[in-house]
């Protein structure tokens, strides 16, 4: 298990708001929010070019049959 880090960042008001008011409905800290929430953003981000790479190989391997499915 990884071991927390403080940092300090800036966030739009209304926002750090909205976010203080979900973390009380969720019983939930500030902080483990933003951890799910960053580690949500950078695996959406990495699978994107992962995806992109297999999809290329997928339609060059098989562009012939995706031709003939598609008449």
């Amino acid at each position: 298990m990884s071991t927390a880090k403080k940092f300090s960042s800036k966030m739009d008001e209304k926002v750090l708001e909205e976010l203080r008011e979900f973390a009380q409905q969720e019983n939930r800290d500030i902080s483990s929010l933003l951890t799910e929430a960053v580690k949500d953003l950078l695996n959406k981000k990495r699978i994107k070019p992962v995806f992109q790479a297999v999809s290329d190989e997928a339609f060059d391997e098989f562009d012939e049959a995706l031709e003939d499915l598609a008449k």
